[in-house]
């Protein structure tokens, strides 16, 4: 059996679908500070090292709850799927990317920072043994569920990509595949040091527009999903996902509801590295601009919630025979699949407006904090 519940956000008016005004909602940018330490950046050169947005376009995910005999009941085991998409064009997708990366140059820019170019970090040291990539495609392992954009037309240096066709990341854990985004940027004063004191640029932006929620699952496992466009301020971003293309799952053509349920982080951020202390090997200057809470797209989206509840079969009574009483019950699982339309000119306004008003504010504060007279 498969459910599917519309609610509207004013139910008392009976409505079935609401969408307000497209707009943004509030918007808390903050400083991640970290560890006190030297603040000093050398120079107004800068080098763009990552530039991604990651759309989030499906969310697939399972729950259940286990049968047993417990105060002369039995109950059978439950499983709920959900999977839930949402219905963008990847050129709508790359469109966005591609203005917000143009945007955030010319703001760069106007402030006075000179953009290196990719040829100016190909010699650097850094990248020894690094591929070179003139126009990275888009890519579907880098999260759960979401599709990573890079702008058209530019260059980017990669270690290379694992099983999933994840990018391998630089950093002090990344011989046994651990780095992350933290601690790739922690490597940065050595890029920097390469190209002469150079401030490094890292820009991570995630795009999400569902929660999935695990209510109690007391009489049956259940699923509940609402739609909320926004740009990321952290989140545990949670999705099935195939386990990499050389895993014997590709290979037999299992599909991802089968697979294993993978966990990332949705934090949109940006990174400024600069300068590389002689002892100790850290930064001189560091620069990390975050937000507070997540910043709402509105009126993209409609407000939608999806359920998919597997309630379970109890057997009380049971049968009397000659070698006792004998109980029955089934086990029960079901699945939803819901795609959330949305209209893609709105969409790319709407994100593009919440990238822009991110990047531009950090890129002032950054100036203001550390350029400014």
């Amino acid at each position: 059996m498969k459910t599917r519940i519309t609610l509207s956000f004013a139910l008392l008016l009976g409505f079935t679908m609401v969408i307000k005004a497209q707009s943004l909602g509030d918007f808390s940018p903050k400083e991640d500070r970290g560890a006190y330490g030297p603040r000093e950046f050398p120079s107004k050169d800068v080098y763009i090292a990552n530039f991604a947005v990651n759309f989030e376009l499906y969310n697939l995910r399972s729950t259940s709850t286990k049968g047993g005999f417990a105060n002369k009941m039995l109950s059978g085991d439950t499983k709920a799927s959900l999977a839930v998409g949402l219905d963008i064009p990847a050129a709508t997708l790359q469109q966005i990317t591609d203005e917000a990366y143009k945007g955030f140059v010319a703001e760069l820019q106007a402030k006075g920072f000179n953009v290196l170019n990719p040829d100016a970090a190909a010699s650097a040291p850094y990248y020894e043994g690094y591929e070179r990539i003139d126009n990275m495609e888009m890519s579907l392992s880098e999260a759960p569920g979401v599709i990573t954009a890079y702008p058209s037309n530019t260059t980017f240096f990669v270690k290379g990509f694992d099983n999933s066709g994840k990018i391998k990341r630089a950093g002090m854990f990344s011989v046994v595949g651990l780095a992350d985004r933290l601690d790739e940027v922690m490597s940065y004063p050595k890029l920097s040091r390469d190209l002469n004191d150079a401030t490094i640029i890292n820009a991570d932006m995630y795009v999400l527009f569902l929660d999935i929620n695990k209510p109690y699952q007391g009489k049956g496992a259940k699923l509940t999903a609402n739609t909320n466009l926004r740009l990321s301020a952290y989140d545990a971003l949670k999705s099935r996902m195939t386990e990499g293309k050389n895993s014997f799952t590709d290979k037999i053509g299992i599909t991802a509801s089968k697979n294993k349920e993978f966990t990332a982080t949705a934090r949109t951020v940006i990174d400024f590295v600069a300068g590389r202390n002689k002892i100790g090997g850290s930064a001189l200057g560091t620069y990390t601009g975050v937000l507070k809470k997540d910043l709402a797209i509105n009126g993209v989206v409609s407000q939608e919630k999806v359920q998919s509840y597997a309630k379970t079969q109890n057997s009380y009574l049971g049968v009397e025979t000659a070698f006792g009483k004998m109980y029955r019950t089934e086990n029960i699982a079901v699945e939803n699949t819901a795609i959330i339309r949305a209209d893609a000119g709105k969409y790319e306004t709407g994100v593009e407006q919440a990238l822009q008003t991110f990047l531009k504010h950090h890129v002032g504060e950054f100036n203001d904090k550390f350029f400014k007279k």
